[in-house]
């Protein structure tokens, strides 16, 4: 999809004609290959532009067509004239079929060309429930006699492979056998995992066994299409496996829309050229040596670093199968994660930062815009799975999560519109349109991304905010309840302090006589070792974080009143000892301070409640008190808890 829009954008045609696959080949050739599948979606290499294969051909550039496109076929030319040609089975329909693979073999003669011989499903699916090796067998021979026939020559004089992909294997492992000419081509697993090698006795074969390999595909368990998800060391390992085990007559790799994979790509091609180059000791020196080639010696090191971290970290999770629930919220490995890539990303931008002007496109391509991309992604779903988590409490702070993901989400769509519009002045305009939020099935068939579903508390009617693992967080603007004083009223701060945002009554110089704000929180009287509660009696620390005022009165500390269901207050001094006098200054005034905040800690008995549905009233006696968060802790012990 994304190389058929930039396709469109750059040359003004839905299909890629022969100035776009000039490119290509050129690409191919400087490369170090030699062949070329051309993409099978809804594209017809051969009919689209009559030239395209002409121009392959002047430029030494081998063509074949893909591993379910028998006989030098696009599969387009036959699903765009299902009606004129059949249905596509060749026991009902074999006089068209045969028809249609001889006007193939027709068209190619006197061009250099692998033909891909055998048969798969309409539309890239496995032909029947069971492996028929018999009807295999007759179509691969028919296929063979057309072959022999249109060139006058014998069928082992065309080079032939059969490609043994997915359920294709099954008629090989049946004892199905191809004549000794034809090169037998193993697949991976679409995920880079090499499904089969042939054994010693296998290897003998004349025809000799090649390798079709991914870096990107379509299918279950989703599409794996927008960037690279392949660890450096993956292929090399694979490749390694596959090459030791006597594949070498022919390796391809699936790109999809090309311009995502140039590192995959290039490992790929140099260990074809070179399979025994890069050993375990080296294979990292291969990033090192490429990134010197497009950022300059000088900076290599650290863009290959940059580079490898990327593969691996972009190899945990597809941007496609990416969601809420990839990593652990409870345990901190999402957090961790996420923290893994804004370290990554810093870095890159950094890098960036530092490199020559004229290095800028490229490096953004190829490294900036995946870990940005996949970054953001992250930082998005962490966002949605915080969302669902505090609103399962009840907590309003849900919402806070629920606009950072929407911002997320808009923030996605502008790094794609910068790549599209912007980088390298509009030049790969259309290449990443590559949808990849909003998958529920396996493939991208949803119109257009979408932000993920999200939820909010209802602050209208108070909250009451549930424990988690025996602890209340409670912020200060989520209240259930507040009544102001006669002048002075109850004020929400926004972003002030070390979480959400704060509350005060203002103005600072009017009364706050009668002022009271009330929290509702649920939380169960924690049980002894045989289950019984003890006696409907908890002791639990209560935590009001305020902000660091001083006793700006010089009235010996300003006071506030701290409440459990109703009982008499507890006058709580916050800041009598915030002050320089000797006994204070260095150990209570400067550390203090410098945190900005005071965290006041009173211990109260938490009664019995039949729902554990409890309230916590906070009366300041003093003006300017900030209240920025409260945290009931029912651990036991003095544990500490999270103020931001």
């Amino acid at each position: 999809p994304c190389l058929t829009s930039w396709v469109k954008n750059t040359y003004g045609t839905g299909y890629g004609d022969h100035r776009f696959y000039q490119r290509v080949f050129e690409l191919v050739l400087r490369l170090r290959g030699n062949m070329m599948w051309p993409a099978m979606w809804g594209w017809a290499f051969y009919a689209d532009d009559p030239e395209n294969e002409k121009t392959a051909d002047e430029m030494g550039v081998v063509m074949s067509t893909s591993h379910h496109e028998p006989m030098a076929r696009n599969h387009q030319e036959y699903a765009r004239n299902r009606k004129g040609w059949g249905t596509w089975n060749y026991q009902k329909n074999k006089a068209n079929l045969q028809k249609f693979f001889r006007e193939g073999i027709e068209r190619m003669k006197g061009t250099e060309q692998i033909v891909t011989i055998g048969m798969r499903g309409d539309g890239d699916e496995a032909m029947s429930e069971e492996a028929d090796t018999k009807l295999m067998t007759n179509i691969i021979n028919d296929q063979r006699k057309i072959i022999a026939d249109v060139t006058g020559r014998k069928a082992s004089e065309t080079p032939q492979v059969w490609a043994l992909y997915k359920e294709v294997m099954d008629y090989y492992d049946k004892g199905m056998k191809v004549p000794d000419d034809v090169t037998l081509l193993l697949c991976d697993d679409n995920w880079g995992n090499v499904r089969r090698v042939p054994n010693a006795k296998e290897r003998k074969h004349k025809g000799g066994w090649g390798l079709y390999y991914h870096v990107d595909y379509v299918g279950a368990p989703r599409n794996s299409k927008m960037l690279n998800v392949t660890p450096v060391q993956n292929p090399w390992e694979q490749l390694t496996l596959a090459y030791e085990n006597g594949i070498d007559r022919l390796w391809i790799l699936n790109v999809g829309d090309l311009k995502p994979m140039e590192y995959p790509i290039s490992q790929f091609m140099d260990m074809a050229w070179n399979p025994r180059k890069y050993d375990v000791n080296n294979i990292t020196h291969h990033t090192c040596d490429w990134c010197a080639q497009q950022f300059g010696e000088s900076q290599a090191d650290e863009a290959a670093r940059i580079l490898n971290l990327t593969c691996k970290y972009n190899g945990r999770c597809t941007p496609e199968m990416l969601d809420k629930n990839t990593y652990s919220l409870e345990n901190g490995e999402w957090q961790e994660v996420v923290n893994q890539y804004l370290q990554l990303e810093a870095d890159a931008l950094r890098q960036y930062n530092c490199l020559p002007a004229s290095y800028h496109d490229a490096y953004r391509q190829i490294i900036l815009f995946p870990i940005e991309m996949m970054s953001n992604l992250h930082q998005m779903y962490f966002a949605q799975a915080q969302n669902h988590a505090l609103y399962k409490q009840g907590n309003p702070k849900a919402n806070v999560w629920a606009d950072e993901c929407e911002r997320l989400f808009k923030r996605d769509s502008l790094i794609c519109d910068y790549y599209n519009h912007k980088m390298a002045g509009g030049k790969w305009n259309g290449m990443m349109t590559q949808k990849h939020i909003g998958y529920t099935s396996w493939n991208d068939a949803f119109e257009k991304d979408t932000c993920p579903e999200l939820f909010r508390v209802s602050t209208k009617d108070g909250v009451i905010i549930s424990e988690n693992n025996g602890v209340v967080e409670i912020e200060a603007p989520y209240y259930s309840s507040k009544t102001d004083a006669a002048e002075a009223k109850w004020t929400e701060i926004p972003f002030m302090g070390k979480s959400v945002s704060a509350m005060t009554l203002m103005p600072y110089t009017k009364s706050v006589k009668g002022a009271s704000i009330t929290y509702k929180f649920k939380m169960q009287v924690s049980k002894t070792s045989d289950g019984k509660a003890f006696n409907g009696k908890q002791k639990v620390r209560i935590h009001v974080i305020t902000k660091s005022t001083l006793d700006y009165l010089n009235k010996g500390g300003l006071t506030y009143g701290v409440s459990l269901d109703g009982a008499s207050p507890v006058e709580v001094n916050f800041n009598k000892d915030l002050n320089e006098k000797p006994e204070n200054i260095y150990n209570i005034y400067y550390p203090t301070i410098a945190t900005r905040i005071v965290d006041k800690v009173i211990e109260l008995e938490l009664p019995a409640s039949s729902d554990g549905i409890h309230t916590l009233t906070l009366t300041p006696n003093d003006p300017a008190i900030v209240f920025e968060k409260i945290v009931i802790d029912g651990r036991g012990g003095k544990k500490s808890v999270k103020v931001i």
